[in-house]
């Protein structure tokens, strides 16, 4: 980042995804899986309880991106933007921030059968200057067999336009939205010789199906 002109970038490490750069896969499978079996049953529990509602999938999500747990990031993702992931040999890479506060407002259904929803957020953090910048964000969720996981975000990132909708279940669609939006205000920013207003986040959404 590039100060609090770059600030706005949090948004994207919050969420996350980057390739995979191991120079041994098969190595870094196994350490995963055997990672994972030590740690599933207490994972599956936390998770599955909070799968229940909405509102505890965030507060559990962000906790986990706050201290830099992707096992926990990761199964609280749908399984489509698991599979998608995996299969494009993308990682969660939860950024880990001991200066981040969360807190996460309401609950807003966008179908009639409830099976979508969106929540509310606002992630804080101190940016390069030792400001804290606060970033409103909404959480776009999808209720699967198990119960509720993260599908995307959504934020506005300039006043007026649409938002800026992050879909984790299409993972190259996202990581060529993110280059788009950062080229787009590093060239407001050396237009204006300042930095672009960052915006609430939006319920409008793609994911509202």
């Amino acid at each position: 980042m590039q100060g609090s002109k770059h600030a706005w970038l949090l948004l994207i490490a919050i969420a996350f995804f980057g390739c995979n750069q191991s120079d041994n896969p098969t190595n870094t499978a196994q350490n995963d899986a055997d990672h994972e079996q030590i740690t599933v049953d207490v994972v599956n529990d936390e998770v599955q309880k909070a799968a229940q509602d909405p509102k505890a999938v965030i507060e559990l999500f962000l906790v986990s991106l706050r201290q830099g747990d992707a096992t926990t990031t990761s199964r609280l993702l749908t399984s489509k933007a698991r599979t998608e992931t995996a299969k494009h040999d993308m990682v969660v890479r939860p950024p880990g921030s001991d200066t981040a506060k969360f807190v996460v407002g309401q609950t807003i259904y966008t179908t009639e059968t409830h099976d979508i929803c969106h929540v509310e957020s606002n992630w804080t953090d101190v940016d390069d200057a030792g400001r804290r910048q606060t970033y409103e964000i909404v959480w776009i969720l999808r209720k699967e067999p198990f119960g509720w996981a993260v599908a995307g975000m959504a934020t506005e990132l300039f006043s007026g336009e649409a938002p800026l909708v992050m879909n984790f279940e299409d993972p190259l669609d996202m990581l060529a939205q993110q280059q788009r939006a950062e080229l787009e205000l590093t060239r407001r920013g050396n237009a204006t010789g300042g930095s672009p207003q960052v915006m609430p986040a939006s319920h409008s959404s793609g994911l509202n199906r």
